[in-house]
């Protein structure tokens, strides 16, 4: 049986959430063992395995991050979602990026691929 609709969606908030406490199990709760992750689309770099994938968020998780779900869509097994996220790096420095993120799910609701779509052009 496939994940609802709602349970696809709900892995946007997941996601950010996770990212914005800095919670590396909970981001790594939301992927397939086999699933792939492509951070940004077109750099080349494709993270295979949740190995591959646990060591590229290790340094993602370090980071003060601030974010939030601007805007979601599911249809079928994917999700495409909208998000901003802030980066504080301290003494008042930080950066803004704007991202859509594309999550396909497998049949219990796991991520399979993750591809993020930003350019350091969406970056402030």
């Amino acid at each position: 049986m496939s994940a609802s609709p709602e349970q696809i969606r709900s892995t946007a908030d997941s996601y950010i959430a996770a990212l914005t406490a800095g919670d590396l199990e909970a981001v790594m709760a939301l992927y397939a063992e086999d699933a792939t992750v492509e951070d940004p689309v077109g750099n080349g770099t494709v993270h295979e395995g949740k190995a591959a994938i646990r060591e590229f968020y290790s340094s993602v998780v370090a980071m003060k991050i601030d974010g939030e779900v601007l805007e979601a869509r599911v249809c079928g097994n994917d999700l495409l979602f909208n998000f901003e996220i802030t980066t504080h790096f301290g003494e008042g420095a930080k950066a803004t990026i704007n991202v859509w993120d594309l999550m396909t799910h497998d049949e219990q609701g796991k991520v399979a691929s993750m591809r993020a779509y930003w350019t350091p052009e969406n970056m402030s």
